[in-house]
Parts: structure tokens; sequence; C-alpha cells
């Protein structure tokens, strides 16, 4: 093993702690980092990969990875769990390799899995580059590490190079779980749906451009459920099925409420639109909006979940592009 990138900046809570955070994970011993502030303070080089949402704007991933190769074919390290990492990723890997980096006098330098079961697929990736005789090529594990994960990997004897470690670099409870996925493209004035696959379900993105409501109940006031649409449907105001989109078995069904759209524009056609409301006057929404929680979902010890779901057009709309997406990495 070579060493670890810090990737820690994208979850910090606010700049100065990204800052930080970066700065003390090379001083802790990262060969690296993702931050490239830093990296231009301390006069190093910045370090990192693809992004999902690099992949997802292309028609097909092998497309995405021979465009990063020709932007970077000195250092062409390429993120291959977007759609399914052995089945797709891996293969096109080696194609854009065999294709074009070797032809035109370079390498392949190595790919990065962000999900699934990490030291499985790291031998399996490890074997199939050995297969394909591309036996320099490095493995980059990330998604979540910690001492703890990192030690099981060692444990497993899994194959890797490099670890990018973001989100416990800093204190776990002082990071923000968020991330930027893509989930439509605007083409000739059409949204096209974008979805990131994975093996962990959590990671597979809502696709989308999408309108998100909330459902207060009529008689309490109590908020029900925040409710995805896709952008042209058409949503009943009487009665409604609600579904897990993470789990079509999961469905309720509501009435008696009533809708309020949650989403406001910032920026129209590039231009500001929105007004930022003062503090004292965001502080009072804030309020408001908590009083609306059933006591229930608040309380601190096993509180009861509160739904952020899709209707069953929307959920069956992402369970038919998942399906179609791995039809057609099967098919090819």
């Amino acid at each position: 093993m070579s060493g670890v990138m810090e990737f820690g900046a994208r979850r910090a809570d606010g700049s100065e702690a990204a800052i930080d955070s970066s700065i003390y994970g090379i001083m802790a011993g990262c060969m690296g980092t993702s931050n490239v502030l830093v990296a231009d303070m301390l006069n190093i080089k910045a370090m990192g990969t693809q992004a999902h949402s690099w992949i997802e704007s292309y028609n097909t991933e092998y497309e995405a990875f021979l465009a990063y190769a020709k932007v970077y074919p000195d250092n062409c390290l390429l993120l291959v769990d977007t759609i399914d990492t052995l089945k797709s990723g891996i293969p096109n890997a080696i194609r854009v390799a065999k294709e074009y980096l070797i032809p035109n006098g370079y390498q392949l330098k190595g790919v990065r899995i962000d999900s699934g079961d990490l030291a499985y697929l790291s031998k399996e990736t490890r074997r199939m580059f050995h297969e394909a005789g591309l036996n320099d090529v490095q493995i980059c594990l990330s998604n979540g590490l910690n001492p703890e994960s990192i030690e099981s990997l060692l444990i497993q004897g899994a194959e890797f190079d490099v670890l990018g470690v973001g989100d416990n670099i800093s204190k776990p409870d002082g990071r923000m779980g968020c991330v930027y996925k893509e989930v439509a493209l605007k083409e000739n004035d059409n949204w096209i749906p974008k979805i990131k696959l994975s093996n962990d379900i959590i990671k597979i993105v809502n696709p989308d451009y999408k309108k998100l409501y909330r459902a207060y109940d009529r008689t309490t006031g109590y908020a029900l459920a925040d409710i995805m649409t896709r952008q042209d449907e058409t949503i009943m105001k009487d009665k409604l099925m609600i579904v897990d989109p993470g789990n079509s078995m999961k469905k309720s069904e509501i009435t008696n409420f009533i809708l309020v759209e949650l989403q406001r524009p910032i920026f129209l056609n590039g231009t500001l639109v929105y007004e930022d409301p003062e503090i004292f006057e965001k502080q009072q929404y804030c309020n408001e909006q908590m009083k609306t929680l059933y006591p229930e979902v608040k309380r601190t010890i096993m509180p009861h979940q509160y739904y952020v779901d899709g209707t069953e057009s929307y959920v069956t709309f992402k369970n038919q592009l998942i399906e179609e997406t791995r039809q057609y990495v099967k098919r090819k």
C-alpha cells in the first residue's frame, strides 16, 4: 500500500473546518489531499479521481471513461462503481486502456471502488486486470473508511494500493452527511434522467428533475410525509399511495391532507431570483415547522421514522430506470 489520500473537505462543517481537516490529514501522514486550496497552500499537487456526476453526464460509461482518459492521459484513474463494478466498470476501464491509452503511449494509472463489498470487489478487480495483462493498475478503495473498516480490509486480504479516506478524517460527529450526485441533464430543452447504481441501496440516487411536496394532516396540522414526484406528474389531492423509493414493499396510503410544494427557485437562467430571508425570519420558519412534527418523530431515543417517499408513479419510474440500466450492462 502506497498511502492514504485525504478526501474529507466536502463533508466538513464549513470552509474553515474543511481547510483544517485537510491540513491535519497531511500532518498526520496522508500522501495527498483532494482539497485544491490546501494543496496550493502547501505547494503540493492535489489528488483525486472522477466524480460520479462526470460518468452520469455521458450516454455510456465507456464514453465517460474515454473522455476522461483524453483529458488526463498521464494520470487516468477511473471511478468504476457508478453502474456495476465487475460487469461494467472494470471491463470498460480495460477497454479504454487497450483501445486508447496504451496505443497512444500511456497507461491506465488506476481505478477507484467506492461502494459494495470492497474486499471482494478489489480481489476480483485485481484478478480481471491480471487476466487482461494490466498488472500495474493501482486499486484505490473508498467509502466511509475508518480505522476499524481499514483493519477489516487488511484482515480479509483486500487488494488495494491506495485508500481514499474522507468522512472520518475529521471528527465523525462533526461532518455533514451530504453528497453531490447528478440526477438529470438538460439536452435540447429536455431533461434526461440520470442514475447512479450501487450494491449499497442508500447510494442509489433518486433520479430525474423532481418536485417535492409536504403533506400535512388537514385536521391536526401534523406533517405526514415529504413526497417526490416527477416534474410533470399530476399528483392526487384526496387519496395518495406513497412508496419508499428504496423498498417498493413499504407503502402507505394517506388521506385528508393538504399538499405544500417545498421547492423554491434560487436561480433562473443564470439570474438570482431568490431573496434570502434574514436570520430571525428563518428561525421563525424552522420553529413553525418543528411544531408540525409528531412528538414520536422528535424524540431522541428510537424516534419514529418520518417518511420521505415517492408516489407510486415515481417509484415505478425509478425501478424501471434501474432495470433498464442493468439490462444495458448485461447486453454488452
